[in-house]
Parts: structure tokens; sequence; C-alpha cells
């Protein structure tokens, strides 16, 4: 069966639908990935693009189609009926791809433009697999963990947007300009500088002292930053080329070669590599003529920020940007303070013992090795531990589970949880979640051997997933991961059971602002005393060992309680039944709380 590429368009009366060509409004997303289809020569037998109406965006730009190029589309509408309940196009935020003969749902730009380049490879397309770089790794990290993922992804589209939004009288240009321009000024960085030596200067080296004596001011490693990732062309600059060809019409070459001239510099070489193919299908694409937007716009004043020092390729650690009379306190005196405050609000905090003890509701020796922790190759030590957990959490989705109904396991790695959760409960759907691609993998492999057929894998951030479910489950899905997908289950009204962890790293975001619960957020406690006591909650280790502070480790248990506490307040403002339980093996991991939510609350009209 062919993969089904989704992607948004805007379903208005302007359209027009004759062979053999379409021409349709489409968001910048959308463009990206058509034009990236048709420069690959994507056969549209093998992948259907199938267009999904959307409300229209702020920035839309008319593409042209040829049915040559991409074939014959489909369109869904929204009068479509029942076949939007089968339809994977609302599973997930678009552009999405579903491929059928790995039950896999991907989306998100980077990684539906990575899922075509591979095809593209795999097909014995004409481009190499240099194009997603060393060891395949381009675009490969998610968004929420890589700047350089999330300004491929994001970033890029906010400047494109801006700079087709821009007038006469604006005066600065996006900082992402800036961003990129002092991104391209760092000299170059390889993971084998030898094998690059080798291959740019004509010799062989295989040493530093070798390196020092051939190379010693003939190897420029600024001048050799000549793509956006180093010395190769890759899938990166295939997308930020065709952001940045948009930009250039809005701008002109002139206006960048004098702003950013390094950022000049990597169009022209990437333009001259394929001999202009890729500038030729971005015009053909989305023609000036037909797009208003895309006409050169004459600036009275040009200002462009070049940031200081910035690197596109650091991970984005600093997720608390509390400064000043803000920085998290872990003195003692302060902290007892706090958790002082804490006693004053109307509430009790705590986790029960787990009830169950070590009774069961499945046979370990009845699984097969794929579906336990030995199948995901883990090492021996972390073994028992690990089945101590799963076994927790899928006793209570047992409970909670009835035939057909959909479960989905957010954050599943390597899909212990999921895996086993799939096996034991043959007539229900279960997704696995996971947003890295290896880890995913080796799930995907783990159920092809157990044969399973019950289980749809997405390749996704949280935030893009959108299907119905009806439980959710996570495993110690990692600080603010753990509330997003608490939110999840809220959105759909899904029961949920999870197991929290790094609490440490808690912090605000668009969606999701602490505290959580209407009575936290009532009480003394300020921001910055919230996210303390969250940030003590990591203060557990092994209580058997003779190297813990037990004193601290019962604190860090308490201030687990308190954050969990909120949370489950959340749950029950929305009409929750909330049980706060410990793993029935508590010593299995330090990050032993569990949080089992229970929709009880009917549905009004």
């Amino acid at each position: 069966m062919p993969a089904k590429l989704y992607l948004s368009w805007s379903a208005t009366d302007q359209e027009e639908i004759s062979a053999p060509t379409l021409r349709l409004h489409v968001p910048l997303e959308s463009y990206i990935v058509l034009t990236l289809y048709r420069y690959l020569g994507v056969d549209p037998t093998n992948v259907v693009i199938h267009f999904v109406p959307c409300k229209t965006p702020a920035t839309v730009l008319s593409a042209i189609l040829p049915t040559s190029s991409f074939g014959r589309p489909t369109f869904l509408t929204k009068l479509d009926g029942p076949q939007l309940a089968e339809e994977d196009a609302f599973f997930c935020q678009l552009p999405s791809i579903a491929v059928p003969q790995t039950s896999t749902i991907i989306s998100g730009l980077c990684g539906v433009c990575r899922w075509l380049t591979k095809h593209h490879i795999a097909e014995g397309g004409t481009f190499s697999e240099r194009l997603l770089g060393f060891k395949g790794n381009t675009l490969v990290a998610p968004a929420d963990a890589s700047l350089w993922t999330k300004f491929c992804e994001l970033d890029a589209i906010r400047c494109v947007e801006a700079i087709l939004h821009l007038t006469p009288e604006s005066e600065a240009l996006p900082d992402e300009i800036g961003q990129f321009e002092r991104h391209l000024v760092q000299p170059l960085k390889s993971h084998n500088i030898f094998k690059l030596v080798n291959l740019v200067n004509n010799v062989r080296i295989s040493s530093d002292e070798e390196h020092r004596q051939l190379t010693e001011g003939k190897f420029d490693f600024q001048a050799n930053h000549r793509f956006a990732e180093g010395y190769d062309k890759t899938l990166a600059d295939l997308m930020l080329f065709i952001c940045f060809e948009l930009i250039v019409r809005r701008l002109g070459k002139e206006l960048l070669v004098e702003q950013v001239p390094y950022v000049a510099g990597w169009y022209e070489r990437v333009k001259t590599d394929d001999a202009g193919m890729l500038e030729e299908v971005c015009h053909s694409t989305a023609r000036t003529e037909e797009n208003v937007q895309l006409g050169k716009v004459q600036l009275k004043e040009v200002n462009v920020r070049l940031p200081v020092e910035f690197s596109l390729y650091k991970a984005d650690t600093k997720k608390l940007n509390l400064k000043g009379d803000q920085i998290l306190t872990t003195n003692q005196t302060e902290v007892l303070e706090i958790l002082r405050k804490v006693e004053d609000i109307p509430i009790d905090i705590g986790s029960e013992v787990n009830g169950r003890g070590n009774e069961n509701l499945f046979d370990w020796t009845t699984v097969p090795l794929d579906a336990r922790p030995e199948g995901g190759k883990l090492p021996m030590a972390r073994i028992l531990r690990k089945r101590h957990q799963l076994e927790a959490l899928a006793n209570e989705v047992i409970e909670l589970a009835v035939d057909g109904c959909i479960i989905v396991d957010f954050c599943s790695g390597t899909g212990h949880l999921g895996i086993l959760i799939a096996y034991l409960l043959p007539q229900c759907k279960v997704y696995l979640l996971e947003n890295k691609e290896e880890s995913q993998q080796r799930a995907k492999d783990r159920v092809t051997r157990l044969g399973l057929t019950n289980v749809t894998f997405f390749q996704c951030n949280l935030d893009y997933f959108t299907a119905r479910f009806d439980i959710g489950v996570s495993l110690h899905a990692c600080g603010v991961a753990t509330d997003i997908v608490l939110e999840k289950c809220f959105a759909q009204r899904a029961h949920f059971v999870s197991c929290p962890c790094c609490y440490g790293k808690l912090y605000n975001i668009e969606h999701i602002a602490y505290p959580r619960s209407q009575l936290f957020r009532e009480s003394e406690l300020q921001l910055k005393e919230y996210f303390c006591i969250a940030h003590c909650a990591d203060q557990t280790h092994d209580l058997a060992s003779e190297r813990t502070n037990v004193a601290k480790a019962h604190q860090g248990f308490h201030c687990m309680d308190i954050i969990d506490r909120d949370r489950a307040l959340r749950a029950e403002e929305l009409g929750y039944r909330v049980r706060r339980t410990r793993l029935g093996q508590e010593n299995c991991t330090p990050k032993n709380r569990l949080l089992v939510g229970t929709y009880t609350r009917e549905e009004t009209v």
C-alpha cells in the first residue's frame, strides 16, 4: 500500500482545479513539503498526497501542482462523514505521513521531510544518503530537544511569515536572519575531521601529529563551513533554502549580501550545487506573478540584529529562565519555610501504599521475551526493577480497559510499557507515541517479532498528537511532559495512569502554567517557591544505600507528593476521581509515585 502524505490547504473560492495542473492556496509548511517532494522526484504512486482543509492561516501561497509531478491528489472534506473517523489525517497536526507497511504515522515538518528523503534514497533516487548527514542524523532530534531542529521546523517558518508581511516602513528584519548569520560565521564542526581533511586537501592523515604537519595553515575551518551543517549539503540546506528563496524574492539578493554576507554566500552555494535545480522548482511551484506577497519590498531602513554569541547546535537546556531574585534555592532553611507555606494550604498531601502488593493481574511466565524488559535489551541490573515498574502501570490499565478501547503510551521510548499492554490486551488498540526515531525503531522490531497487529506508532512531539483515545499512560515522562500528557487526557476525557519523573524540570510553557490547580494558585506560594519544591522533589535516592541522606530523601518524597497533589487537584477540578498511590515495589525507582485518574463527570449537553 502507498504511503499517505497529508498536507493542509486553504479551501477558498479562489481555487482552480484543472488538468494538467492544480492551483492551490497552501500554508508555508505544505509549500515546503510540496517543493521537496517535487525536487526529490517522489513517485506519486508510492506516496499519495491527501489535502486536508484548514482554517485559512495568515500566510498562504498559491502553489502550482503539475499532475506529472504530484499525480492526482485526494481532497478530504468535512463532509466525508464516517470516513474521517478512520482517516489518519486527523490523528496528528499537519504535515503528517502515514506508512501502512510499518503502521506508523509521522508528524512534524522535519520528520515528514526526513521520511521523504529516506524514501527517495531507499528507492534508488539520484541524491545520495549524504543528504541525511553523518550517520543519517540530520534533523533527527525532535524540535523540543534541539535548537537546530526547532530552527528548521518552526523558527524559519516564522521568519518567512514576518518577511512576507513587511511594509516599506518596516525597519527590522526578523531575528532568525541574524541568528542564521551568526551560526554560519562559526568554524566548521565535523565528527571525523581526519576524513574531511583528507577529502578536501587530497591527503591521507590518521593522527593529530600528521594533521598538524599537513594542514597547518592549509585547512580553513571557517571557510569550509560551506553549508548549514558543515562541509556537505544536507536536508537542512534544502529546507532552509526553500524558505530563504522566498525571502530573496521579497528582499532582493543585494540586501542579503550587504547585511548578512555569510547567509548570502551560503545561499549561492546551495543554489549552484545542483545548477539551480532547487531554485527552479521553487519558482515554478510558487510563481511570483501569482503571489503578490512575493513582490519585492523597498525598505527605507534595514536593521539586522546579530547576536553576540549564538549557536544553533546547542541543546535547549535552560528551561527555567529565572533570574535575579528568582534563582531557585536549595538552602535548607529557606526550603523549610517554603514547605511551611504548603502546610497552610487546606488539603491533604501524601500518597498511599499500593494496595495490590505483589498481586498481579497477569503472569509474567506467559509473556514472551519481546514483551518483557529482557526483550528491550536492558542491562541485567535494571530488568527486575523495570518489571516492577511495568507491572504496576499495566495492572491499572488492565482494570480500566474494555474491549475496543484505545490506549496511548506517551513517551513510549523503546516500547516497554506499550508493547506489554498490547500483548496483554489484544482486543484493544495501543498507540506508541515517541519522538525519537531510533528508540521507536527498536520498538517496531519487537512488535514485528511478536506479530502484534493492534499497535500503531506515532513519531512526533506530544503537542502534535491530536487523535481520540480512551486511556493515556506514561512511565517517567520527563518534567513538563507529564503535564502535557495529562492535558491530552483531559481534552479527551480519557482515563490516565501516570508515573511522573524529573520534577525539577518543570517550567512554564505556552499552554502549561504552574501551579496547576486553582487552590495552589490562590495560595501564598510564589512561582519560584513552587519550582523550588519541584527542584527538591528530585532529591530522592535509594533509601537502602548507605550513601543516601535519608532525611533529604524523605523530604524529596514529600515534595513529589506536593507537586502530584497539585496535579491531582487540577484533574479533580475537571471531573476526575484521582488515586495518589505508589508503585507496588517502591524501591524499584526513586520516582515511584503513581497517579490514576478516572473520568467520572457526565458529559453535559
